[in-house]
């Protein structure tokens, strides 16, 4: 949930309001990279991302006070995290994230994004003028010395950890995981945990930020990631949105919560009818796993714990009235479940419109 324009400053029994304290934050910034100050400006814009990870222009700011710092690690992870937003400065972001290879002289890398995009139809002519002109700068520098070579490309979309492992001979067949049924395609990711090596993330990721993928293969993917320490963290794209997932969090696909759910659905349910308890709980997992990192709204155990336990029941028989009846055992209201049942209908619709 984005937070409010404001802030709450507390001082001698006093509390004193901050009103569009992001707008200001960023007219600071901006007045610093006309200083060139851009370490203190990429301070302001990181205190706007903590206002609001997905404040675009905070990252846009970072990104471009990272690059003139030549922190180019730092800005190609803000900068790919941008080119799959919608943005009306997204040329401005792509022009930023070539400069970017180049200044990493990883002309492959250079290369590859330029060609993919100039395939596009949608594409300006000054745009399409202005990658030929970098098509060919690349080319002429490509075998320089200190030059990135081919085998070791590395775009840095997302921060590595674990021991160095051997490359895979050969390229990961996406369509293995793509084309199966539900029922097979654990198994299709299961199949590739001894191929996939370090220099695969590039392609993990872009599946993870296809937003044709369905939550649920990604959710599978992340896991098999963390399982062959691939990655600390990674970007995924869930419901309209891309979000970090930490791979080593105590909290990895939201499991302190489904705890927390899975404790008060026994609490109300396992002595009345186990049944329908094991069934909610199961459906809670699935749910809270595949959501996983979307924020849960909202963010209430009890809530969820209710909500999974109607629809178990809805699974069955239910009689006139249970719907009632479980939100009353709960303590519940009816529109915070409400609530909820437009996320799992979001959730619902995203598989159903991705199958």
């Amino acid at each position: 949930m984005m937070k409010k324009n404001r802030r709450t400053i507390r001082g001698k029994g006093k509390i004193l309001l901050l009103p569009d304290l992001e707008d200001r934050l960023q007219k600071k910034a901006m007045s610093f990279v006309k200083e060139k100050r851009y370490n203190e400006a990429r301070y302001l814009f990181g205190k706007m991302l903590q206002l609001n990870e997905f404040d675009l222009k905070g990252l846009y700011g970072w990104a471009i006070c990272s690059v003139e710092m030549g922190e180019y690690q730092e800005a190609e992870k803000a900068v790919v995290r941008l080119l799959h937003e919608e943005t009306s400065y997204r040329d401005d972001v792509f022009r930023l994230y070539l400069t970017i290879l180049i200044e990493k002289k990883d002309y492959h890398r250079a290369l590859l994004e330029i060609d993919r995009a100039m395939k596009q139809k949608k594409i300006s002519n000054d745009l399409h003028a202005f990658l030929n002109h970098l098509k060919r700068f690349c080319e002429l520098r490509i075998d320089e010395p200190g030059a990135v070579a081919e085998h070791e490309t590395d775009p840095a979309m997302i921060r590595h950890s674990g021991p160095e492992r051997t490359a895979s001979p050969e390229p990961i067949d996406w369509s293995i995981i793509e084309q199966n049924d539900p029922e097979n395609q654990l198994l299709a990711i299961k199949s590739l945990a001894h191929q996939l090596t370090k220099e695969n993330l590039p392609e993990i990721e872009r599946f993870l930020l296809d937003k044709r993928q369905k939550a649920g293969v990604k959710t599978m993917l992340m896991c098999l990631v963390k399982e062959e320490n691939l990655a600390d963290e990674i970007a995924v794209y869930k419901f309209g949105k891309v979000y970090h997932a930490v791979l080593d969090s105590p909290n990895f696909l939201h499991k302190a919560f489904a705890d927390q759910m899975e404790e008060q659905i026994e609490r109300v349910l396992s002595s009345e009818n186990p049944t329908l308890a094991q069934l909610a709980v199961n459906i809670g997992r699935f749910f809270t796993m595949n959501v996983y990192p979307a924020p849960i709204d909202p963010p209430s155990a009890m809530v969820w714990a209710c909500t999974f336990a109607i629809r178990a029941a809805s699974a069955g028989e239910m009689e006139e009235g249970e719907t009632e009846k479980l939100r009353e055992l709960f303590g519940v209201s009816e529109e915070d479940i409400e609530r909820a049942n437009r996320m799992y209908h979001e959730f619902e619709t995203d598989e159903k419109n991705n199958a």
